[in-house]
């Protein structure tokens, strides 16, 4: 009961901390979107499924870089807090995420467009909730760092209108509950949560041709929860950046 008490009060206090560190209290912005299609921590099998160390560390994230190409402008530069997050892992949603999100894009000289989004947050995961690596139930609530994001590539027209182009731009709730984790499958009724803000609408007309070669989060239990028996890491990574391993069972 102790832990289950730590980390809703963790969560809250972090959420406020944000605020505070941000300067978002008070804030009267709200995007005009309405879904997020960049769903990180995507539910694909690999082949990393073996029994896995507990002190591993996830693989690089070096990928997360700006272009490098010559001619580039970048035109979008904003952070943002996501709270509520409904995390997907192999076999149903398994933790609430609480992120600072920061996107940049570059227009790059061919007209097309790159983004790097990049995720910084903590994740809590319900007792008897599932493993994000569908291995196991959790035995108890828990929570950890997740720290990734992805580089993608796309064509359309840049459109912000009055929106903000650079700076904080605010909090957006996506809703996501315990009660529907606790669901532990996609075919049991889970639904996610539901996305409040969705940046390639609300800054692009015509977005299209979507290409994400490179993406990854890395999880870790934080170490109140480590014990002889938890699995401390899970790695949620495109394949080509090292593909999926671990766990994170409390």
């Amino acid at each position: 009961m102790t832990k289950i008490l730590y980390i809703t009060a963790l969560a809250s206090i972090l959420i406020l901390s944000l605020m505070t560190s941000t300067g978002l209290s008070g804030t009267g912005y709200t995007a005009n979107a309405l879904s997020d299609k960049d769903e990180k921590s995507r539910p694909i099998k690999s082949d990393h499924h073996h029994d896995f160390d507990k002190k591993n560390i996830c693989p690089s994230q070096g990928f997360l870089k700006q272009p490098s190409l010559k001619g580039t402008t970048k035109i979008l530069d904003i952070t943002f807090i996501v709270k509520n997050d409904e995390d997907s892992g192999i076999g149903g949603y398994w933790a609430l995420d609480h992120f600072n999100e920061h996107l940049k894009v570059w227009k790059l000289a061919d007209g097309s467009f790159y983004a790097l989004k990049t995720y910084d947050g903590i994740f809590a995961a319900p007792t008897s909730g599932p493993s994000p690596n569908a291995t196991s139930l959790q035995v108890e609530s828990a929570f950890g760092g997740i720290e990734g994001g992805y580089v993608g590539t796309f064509t359309g027209t840049f459109a912000p209108g009055s929106q903000p182009t650079s700076g904080n731009i605010g909090i957006f709730n996506f809703g996501g509950t315990m009660s529907d984790i606790l669901l532990k499958t996609y075919g049991n009724g889970q639904t996610g949560a539901v996305p409040t803000f969705d940046w390639t609408t609300a800054y692009f007309s015509g977005f299209n041709n979507f290409a994400e070669p490179h993406w990854g989060w890395s999880y870790t239990l934080d170490s109140e929860f480590q014990s002889s028996t938890s699995v401390n890491h899970w790695c949620n990574y495109n394949f080509a950046d090292g593909g999926n391993s671990g766990d994170i069972r409390s």
